[in-house]
């Protein structure tokens, strides 16, 4: 530093006017002195203080104040393909300066530098320049370009709105830092060094984020996996973006009810969990953990039990993002489950696809007739009123009721209008484009289907220990944002 702190002192010198440099003194004449005396000594020490991209830039757009060196300098660093100035009018003679440094052999060629002035208040207007520039710098593929703005030069409204326009085209900003000597309030030369700035909203993430947790409000979670994961490389601190990675893609499995994916997954949100901290709230944190040890349960000896859950839950997920058939569905295989299951679990043994009616009844015999009856006055016409060879939703019903079970009662299954209006709810689910018809399902009867499959579930949990099942679906629900 010792050379440079000599070319300072005569740098100030001409400056005040004490020397003469090329016939003048002055501060046009010091500039004059800088840009041919010590601009390589700045830019060498400034290199090896920055931390300067890998990668070439195809174009640097820099703003401009009065005061051409920082775009100077800015360009002597990045070494970009192509150069936009952007200055007000008041400050137009530094372009001169810029376009005297920059255009000639071995940096850039006169069609390469170019230089636009804005009015300096005018946020929209600057805007607008940068977006001219880039759109016209698209790559053969239709791709637009890279680029960096230089917002140290200029005013600060014009640095602003410069920052702002990256922050919307996701460019990246880079700033000249300089240290500044108090009592003759300038720059002090070779003190420089550029600082590269990644978009705002890519370091902290919050509009990527909002982007991705509309994804995952909306249910798809294979989108929002994938662009979590994006964040995850780029966020300053990726913590909650990981853990939301994490439960998307469990989320994910679970709705596909892959059960083979589900442990692996489950064991990722927790690591995610654990390090997420405070990141993630205290309400989102314990709904998530109770997810995880009931979902831990379907492979258990609770399992078939906690499908019927499970198929409630997400029947109620995909009514809420109104996708109406394929909560019927799930309302439908509720209902089904409960019982089939509340017949099975009258007789050890019974199996509701190949059923003996003997460990049902010790009168096979009265049960067909009841079960015959009950068909009748529900208005069901079947050519073979015998007992089903196999046990669907309807005929464990009328099983049920043929064989005055509680449940029935408790879900209001009970008698020939109850079971008519059970079939023709059941009727829905059938006629619809993912069972046996081409009809979809409306909202008002998805609705009706999954009220009674809360009723009857609700019955078939009535006498197992622990809490309610209405707790339990609060529980499992799944977290739509945490915030």
């Amino acid at each position: 530093m010792g050379k440079l702190d000599a070319k300072v002192g005569r740098l100030r010198s001409i400056e005040a006017g004490r020397e003469v440099y090329d016939g003048g003194t002055g501060r046009e004449y010091g500039l004059r002195y800088y840009l041919a005396e010590m601009l390589g000594d700045v830019v060498g020490l400034a290199a090896a203080r920055s931390e300067l991209p890998v990668a070439s830039v195809p174009l640097l757009i820099s703003l401009v104040g009065f005061s051409p060196v920082t775009t100077i300098l800015s360009y002597e660093l990045l070494r970009p393909d192509r150069l936009l100035a952007v200055t007000s009018v008041q400050a137009e003679e530094s372009v001169d300066v810029i376009a005297r440094h920059v255009v000639a052999d071995g940096r850039l060629r006169p069609r390469d530098f170019r230089h636009r002035s804005v009015n300096p208040t005018d946020p929209h207007g600057i805007y607008r320049v940068v977006k001219e520039e880039l759109d016209g710098s698209r790559a053969p593929t239709g791709e637009r370009g890279l680029a960096v703005i230089d917002i140290t030069g200029g005013r600060k409204v014009m640095s602003a709105a410069a920052a702002l326009a990256a922050w919307q085209l996701n460019l990246r900003l880079c700033y000249i830092e300089t240290d500044w000597d108090p009592p003759t309030r300038q720059a002090i030369p070779g003190t420089d060094r550029l600082l590269l700035l990644d978009n705002p909203a890519t370091i902290f993430g919050e509009q990527g984020m909002e982007e991705a947790l509309q994804l995952f409000a909306g249910g798809a979670f294979e989108a929002a996996r994938r662009r979590y994961q994006s964040l995850c490389d780029s966020l300053a601190d990726p913590r909650r973006a990981r853990f939301m990675r994490a439960l998307a893609d469990f989320y994910r499995a679970w709705c596909d009810l892959d059960l083979t994916s589900i442990p692996d997954c489950a064991q990722a949100v927790e690591i995610a969990l654990r390090q997420a901290g405070t990141e993630v709230s205290h309400e989102t944190a314990d709904r998530v953990e109770g997810q995880l040890r009931f979902l831990r349960t379907l492979s258990g000896d609770s399992g078939r039990d906690h499908f019927l859950v499970c198929y409630y839950v997400l029947g109620e997920h995909y009514r809420e993002l109104a996708r109406h058939d394929f909560a019927a569905l799930l309302y439908y295989r509720t209902v089904e489950g409960c019982l089939s299951r509340r017949l099975e679990r009258l007789a050890p043994g019974f199996s509701c696809e190949r059923p003996d009616y003997a460990l049902l009844s010790d009168d096979a015999e009265a049960l067909r007739r009841e079960y015959a009856k009950l068909l009748q006055h529900a208005g069901r016409r079947d050519p073979d009123p015998g007992l089903p060879h196999s046990v669907g939703l309807m005929d464990a019903a009328f099983l049920l009721n043929a064989l005055g079970d509680e449940l029935t009662e408790r879900a209001q299954l009970k008698g020939s209008k109850a079971l008519s209006y059970l079939n023709r709810l059941a009727s829905t689910r059938n006629r619809s484009v993912l069972a046996h018809g081409e009809q979809a399902v409306t909202r008002a009867d998805c609705e009706s289907l999954g009220r009674k499959a809360r009723l009857v579930l609700r019955a078939y949990w009535h006498d197992r220990p622990g809490p309610p099942v209405d707790d339990l679906i609060g529980e499992l629900r799944f977290v739509r944002a945490d915030r």
